[in-house]
């Protein structure tokens, strides 16, 4: 039986031809394609079954090997011809090796576009989006045909018509003409794009597969739609819709459906499905930071308190320096998204090594959407209780009432919520008390605080600033919780956070004003890192500034919800630039 093993396996090796290749027990056949490069090289490897099949493991039998090997010069051909070449010549490669097969491919003369015609009946000549398109076209008279490029921009322009509301855009005529000695092609395009519809009918819709206890008035959710009854069709206002219904935290899930057009009238309804979230939810938080130490909160929220969405939050938080209780009550108002209003009340308590403070707020807060920012008028009342140092420790304990009101204007500019690489931020607080209005002193203060985020070759620059200024009657009656204080993870690294203040009997407390800035570059290494090198100046005063710089490196590790940040920061100011470590969570802007 051996003998007779070994016999038939002579024969099958003897009747393979020269230069076939076999698929041996050492290991799998190679192939390889000489003369091309991707695309086409890539084309030429999903088009090869010789190719696709030894990417599979199973055994390949002699009659299988020759049959692929067979097709192997047409399946070349074939896959090189959606490029422009027609005429290409292949020479496969005489070697005695029987583990390797190759093909050398050239190519020779392409066929070019001898003519193109991009034609858009009325209304299509119309629609910016259209003559974009066509001004844009990626094939032109000489160049080499791409038949892959020519689909894509065909799928391109009816994914257009169909965000714009063109449901019966179609291509009347759509054909590639190759003539007889295949050297020239003539492209013709004639898009009817129809008539562009309008948004009809616009429902809400709330799911019936839960008990909904409380639901929220339509004129209470209406500000969100970005779509509008009698406008033009688009895709992207209910793709925004579906973001701002979404993120109001009333909703487990929107999904927002169009439905069938009517060719008639010329509109198309759009029907907003809309599954409620739990009511009621209870959240707890833990973190920590050099400039707090460990910290944590736990809080409740009633998100639909009634039928006009009105909104209840309670949050608890503390750490080793700071301790909080808010609540805020905050009703939305039907003008616009952004409109509210917020009535709120908190208990604050800090004990550090430059102030110690309890205070007590009430208040309200209108506000409001102007311009793609936030306005934001308030009125607080307020009781502080605050205690000054001295050398020997504390030197007595003062009580300051204010009645405050204040504007704020803030906007943000990003391309990406959690991870940026462009945009910025800016915020102006301006707040006042005055005697003769139930407060205990006279005082304006303004604060400004901006960022900025800038693409820099892979990496980018992000500066910051903060300006901030008091006028008061007396500085030494300034409250602890409205001073300023410098030093820490986001202000002046290398020094110890709200180390930087002014020097008031023989220790540090709060100034009236505050200048602090920042530059830093951030470049990435690898995966979700990055490593970060950075310089950070400024001072707290009541008079003159002296300013205190710190410089150091750090890295920056992406994660789904921010980034962490992990800084070694030398002071630069203090006597033998004493290095400090930092490390903070949160996103560039």
């Amino acid at each position: 039986m051996k003998i007779f093993t070994i016999i038939l396996s002579i024969i099958l090796v003897s009747c393979v031809p020269a230069g076939s290749l076999v698929a041996g027990e050492s290991g799998r056949p190679k192939l390889e394609f000489r003369g091309i490069e991707d695309p086409l090289l890539e084309n030429v490897k999903r088009n090869v079954r010789l190719a696709t099949r030894l990417q599979d493991p199973s055994p390949i039998t002699t009659g299988e090997m020759r049959r692929l090997q067979r097709r192997i010069t047409n399946e070349i051909k074939q896959a090189l011809q959606p490029y422009g070449y027609y005429k290409s010549t292949i020479r496969k490669e005489s070697t005695e090796a029987t583990d390797t097969l190759i093909y050398h491919i050239e190519l020779n003369a392409p066929v070019r576009i001898n003519q193109l015609t991009l034609s858009f009946p009325e209304p299509g000549q119309q629609q910016a989006e259209f003559t974009e398109w066509r001004d844009n076209y990626p094939l032109q008279v000489g160049d080499i045909l791409v038949q892959p490029a020519y689909d894509a921009q065909k799928k391109s322009l009816l994914s257009t018509a169909l965000r714009l509301g063109y449901f019966d855009a179609r291509f009347t005529e759509h054909k590639i003409t190759i003539n007889a000695d295949r050297s020239q092609a003539d492209i013709n395009l004639v898009f009817d794009s129809g008539m562009r519809y309008k948004v009809g009918d616009i429902s809400l819709i709330w799911s019936t597969e839960e008990r909904v206890k409380q639901k929220i008035d339509d004129d209470v959710l209406t500000p969100l739609i970005a779509a509008k009854s009698g406008h033009f069709y688009d895709s992207d206002a209910l793709s925004k819709t579906q973001r701002e219904l979404a993120g109001t935290g009333y909703f487990s899930s929107v999904d927002v459906q169009t439905g069938e057009p009517d060719d008639t009238a010329g509109v198309v309804p759009i029907n907003i499905m809309l599954t409620p979230s739990k009511s009621r939810v209870y959240h707890a938080e833990i973190g920590a930071g050099t400039d707090t130490g460990l910290r944590g909160g736990v809080g409740f929220e009633n998100r639909r308190v009634n039928r006009h969405g009105h909104n209840l939050n309670f949050r608890l938080g503390g750490s080793e320096i700071k301790r909080s209780a808010i609540i805020n009550y905050r009703i939305p108002l039907p003008r616009d998204k952004l409109d509210s209003l917020n009535f709120f009340g908190s208990l604050e308590e800090e004990i550090g090594d430059t102030r110690q403070y309890k205070l007590s707020k009430i208040g309200s807060e209108l506000t409001v959407g102007w311009r793609d920012a936030l306005v934001s008028f308030g009125l607080t009342a307020s009781r502080e209780k605050y205690t000054r140092l001295n050398r020997v420790g504390i030197a007595g304990e003062q009580t300051t009432d204010l009645i405050m009101p204040s504007l704020e204007w803030s906007r943000t500019v990003r391309d990406d919520l959690y991870f940026p690489t462009q945009g910025w931020s800016a915020s102006i607080l301006m707040r006042g008390a005055d005697k003769h209005l139930a407060s205990d002193i006279d005082l304006a203060q303004i604060i400004v605080d901006a960022k900025s985020l800038h693409s820099l070759g892979k990496g980018k620059i992000k500066t910051r600033v903060k300006l901030a200024g008091s006028v008061i009657d007396e500085a030494v009656r300034l409250p602890e919780s409205l001073g300023f204080l410098a030093g820490g993870d986001d202000s002046i690294r290398g020094y110890r956070y709200e180390s930087i203040g002014v020097e008031r009997n023989g220790v540090t407390t709060v100034g009236k004003n505050l200048i602090v800035g920042s530059i830093e570059y951030q470049h990435p290494i690898k995966s979700n890192f990055a490593w970060a090198t950075f310089i950070d100046a400024g001072d707290v005063f009541d008079g003159n500034a002296r300013y205190k710089k710190g410089a150091g490196m750090g890295l920056r590790w992406r994660l789904p919800f921010g980034a962490l940040r992990l800084d070694l920061a030398s002071a630069l100011d203090r006597p033998g630039d004493p290095v400090r470590l930092h490390f903070s969570f949160g996103t560039d802007l």
